[in-house]
């Protein structure tokens, strides 16, 4: 059999899943290139762990991609400059790659200047250095104004503002500075996480009512004054003196000049086997444009990349060894829910279920807590 070439384009969540379940079912004459220009991998989560001074660096949560090539993974450190799709090539820093399967988990770019006075106002909470920066902030902070903004839609891991709320709320009254803060959460979006579900949001919504959470939804930002820290929206103003910001999220450059997105901005794939409309070509994860039945779209969310990673790599691998597959991406998944104080709530359900999506949100416990933090630990053991 003529060896087969899969280059994997991404080495987060759905990267590293596919290339591992790939190398799992092929044969060694099969090559799985994963093409990373990041020279180590974290999860999202423990920027979370360093902005509330759980996790003293985001180094802390690192690990690099050495190891992959010792389990028969290609890794390629290059930035990807151009993809075909249809010619099935991947042009990066120094090397034009042909591959005979493509998988596309290049993720989401953060955008923050689409916000003007957003890098210069905003810690950005998406970002391991703005978490850094955060930590110091707040730990200076002894009262005033904060506000936690969601500027665009979707973002990637929709409950970690809320979690962050959540976090800073536990901290500042361990510090007896709560009283002195007035905490504010102003989101685009008409409720919390809104495609899990009314009664998701409204559990939500309680939670931050219980804490004294002011909650502004339906707030588009226009742009923020710097000089006057105030967030401008659509309908009215908000003074601040420390801003959290979730910037706008886009489809990287290099995907968007390849035609591969619609009017989404993301790329358009069949729910089930997260195939493109370029044969043998697939995107998973924060780039894929997942379409639900009520017109909603798929969180963007780890778990969901993860499992997609899996299904990609099961029907990949059939197909080259001339096995029948039916793997199939199900739609459900979960997440944990940080509240503070040493608890985590978990919510899961099936996103793909008719007419909307069925989620449950469960108390929070130590317990569920725990499990949030084996879970990073169980994937970077698996991984890396």
């Amino acid at each position: 059999m003529t060896g087969k070439t899969i280059a994997i384009l991404g080495g987060g969540f759905g990267g590293l899943a596919a290339a591992h379940a790939l190398r799992s079912r092929l044969p060694v004459e099969h090559r799985v290139v994963l093409i990373e220009r990041k020279r180590a991998f974290s999860m999202g989560l423990s920027n979370l762990w360093v902005m509330a001074g759980q996790r003293a660096h985001p180094k802390d949560g690192e690990r690099t991609f050495a190891k992959l090539a010792g389990k028969g993974i290609e890794i390629v450190h290059e930035s990807i400059r151009e993809i075909d799709a249809a010619r099935m090539t991947v042009r990066t820093d120094t090397q034009t790659m042909a591959a005979d399967y493509l998988v596309i988990a290049l993720g989401a770019e953060l955008a923050p200047s689409a916000i003007p006075g957003f890098p210069e106002a905003a810690y950005n909470l998406y970002d391991s250095e703005g978490a850094l920066a955060l930590q110091g902030a707040l730990r200076t902070f002894t009262g005033g104004k904060i506000v936690i903004l969601m500027s665009r839609t979707p973002f990637k891991c929709p409950a970690a503002p809320y979690e962050a709320a959540f976090l800073i709320d536990a901290s500042l009254r361990e510090r007896a500075a709560r009283e002195r803060t007035q905490l504010s959460i102003y989101t685009i979006e008409p409720q919390p996480m809104p495609v899990a579900g009314p009664h998701i949001g409204e559990a939500l919504r309680a939670m931050l009512t219980q804490r004294n959470i002011a909650y502004f939804p339906d707030h588009a930002a226009l742009k923020i004054d710097t000089t006057r820290k105030r967030i401008l929206f659509e309908i009215d103003e908000a003074d601040f003196d420390l801003l959290i910001g979730v910037p706008p999220h886009v489809a990287p450059s290099v995907v968007r000049d390849a035609g591969l997105v619609d009017s989404t901005g993301w790329i358009p794939v069949d729910a089930s086997t997260l195939k493109t409309r370029h044969p043998r070509v697939y995107a998973i994860g924060d780039i894929a444009a997942v379409k639900l039945k009520n017109g909603m779209f798929l969180p963007k969310a780890g778990i969901f990349a993860e499992s997609e990673g899996r299904v990609v790599a099961e029907n990949i691998a059939a197909e080259i060894l001339g096995h029948t597959s039916a793997a199939r991406f199900d739609g459900r998944g979960g997440c944990y829910l940080e509240v503070g104080n040493g608890k985590a709530a978990y919510g899961e359900g099936d996103f793909y279920a008719l007419p909307s999506p069925r989620v449950t949100l469960e108390e929070p416990t130590g317990a569920r807590m725990r499990e949030k933090e084996q879970f990073e630990q169980s994937r970077l053991d698996a991984w890396l």
